[in-house]
């Protein structure tokens, strides 16, 4: 064998060693890693050309023309003018960071101060001893119990809401099919909607009262007079001895829940009335068409048709529903008192808070809020997971 021979061996490519193989779940995190890391290689390149660029010095062009050298003062009105537009956008600004981000940061903040007051600003101490008393209803000062509220606010908000809606969409079908009277129709609908809710909720307690003494029974209400048709016995559906179920140390007023469900479907109905029916004026008739072409019956069209192409209306109407309902207090007070009830059985979120605020308590009322906050997030956010998928046939 020659040298060339040796030399022409030794510099022939060996073969590569077999690459090791991994199984689905660390190759899933490897190639986890790899798009991680290519990821933040990108966002350096990219950061550090925006750098590079901003303080490079651009090459002059031997044929431009520099122009009239500016003041200051004439660059200082330019720069102003180019920035007019915020401006225009700067007192809205200022009166959300006033009135809203300040006070949901103040409200976050002070949660967490033990023994708080609101008139010298002294507290004891960081810490979440106000949530685990306000959760434990130990805050020594009775009145309204958060368990109580809470679960009083998500049992009239989880049956009035979606009732309304379905109610809401069947009456705005039924518009739809009415040309004649329509606007007459919509007119008195919509008259509940402009209506103050805390009058409007002492009126609507009047039909369901029994007015009088012990002795003495002036009336019993409408509401009863029409069940004593049907030989059922008046209910004192809003009064001190009204029925209820007593599960350990809570209160189910279901007779209240009753009176309050009906209050809160009939003063939702108009808004969501409104919502539905325009939303129905927009949805082409040529579905409508094949679909009694097809022979399909009306409850078909409605379930088939109607409420998939109107779900955004829908969905938006379920989440703005359930954020509303959970912050109802003006129409509970105009039913059942100032006190919500008898010792605040049928108090709400809001009404805790405004009980706690009253009491001077301001550290309960900051843990409350914010529980109540967090709660309506994770409501809104479950909601729309489950509203996600969509069938609007555009």
């Amino acid at each position: 064998m020659t040298e060339n021979d040796k030399d022409i061996i030794e510099t022939e490519p060996q073969p590569e060693a077999p690459k090791k193989k991994h199984n689905r779940f660390v190759q899933y995190f490897i190639n986890l890693g790899a798009r991680i890391k290519g990821w933040f290689v990108d966002k350096f390149l990219t950061v550090k050309d925006f750098f590079s660029g901003l303080f490079r010095k651009k090459p002059k062009d031997e044929f431009a023309y520099d122009g009239p050298q500016l003041s200051k003062g004439e660059k200082f009105r330019r720069g102003l003018k180019a920035q007019s537009g915020w401006l225009f956008v700067a007192p809205a600004l200022i009166l959300m960071a006033v009135f809203t981000f300040y006070p949901i940061v103040a409200a976050f903040v002070n949660s967490f101060k033990q023994g708080y007051s609101s008139t010298t600003g002294a507290f004891n101490g960081w810490g979440f001893d106000n949530f685990v008393r306000v959760l434990k209803g130990d805050t020594g000062t009775g009145g309204a119990n958060f368990v109580q509220c809470l679960v009083n606010t998500l049992i009239l908000t989880f049956i009035s809401v979606p009732l309304s809606t379905l109610l809401a969409l069947l009456i705005s079908v039924g518009l739809n099919s009415i040309k004649r009277v329509q606007k007459a129709y919509q007119t008195i609908l919509f008259l509940p909607y402009l209506t103050n809710a805390l009058a409007m909720g002492a009126v609507f307690a009047t039909f369901f009262k029994i007015i009088g003494t012990k002795s003495y029974t002036e009336t019993v209400g409408m509401v009863n007079i029409v069940l004593g048709w049907f030989g059922i016995d008046p209910v004192d559906w809003v009064g001190a001895t009204s029925p209820h179920w007593q599960i350990g140390s809570l209160s189910i007023p279901w007779a209240k829940y009753i009176v309050a469900t009906i209050y809160e479907v009939w003063s939702g109905l108009p808004f969501k009335i409104l919502i539905l029916f325009s939303a129905m004026q927009s949805i082409n008739k040529q579905y409508y068409d094949a679909a009694k072409v097809d022979g399909a019956s009306r409850w078909t069209v409605l379930w088939k048709i109607t409420a998939p192409m109107i779900m955004p209306q829908i969905s938006y109407l379920l989440v703005t529903g359930i954020m509303g309902g959970m912050k109802q207090y003006s129409a509970i007070v105009g039913l059942f008192g100032e006190t919500m009830g008898q010792a605040y059985d049928m108090g709400t979120m809001v009404g805790y808070l405004y009980n706690y605020i009253e009491l001077g308590q301001m550290g309960y009322a900051f843990a409350g809020s914010l529980m109540l906050f967090v709660i309506i997030m994770i409501i809104t956010f479950i909601n729309n997971k489950v509203t996600k998928k969509r069938t609007t046939y555009r």
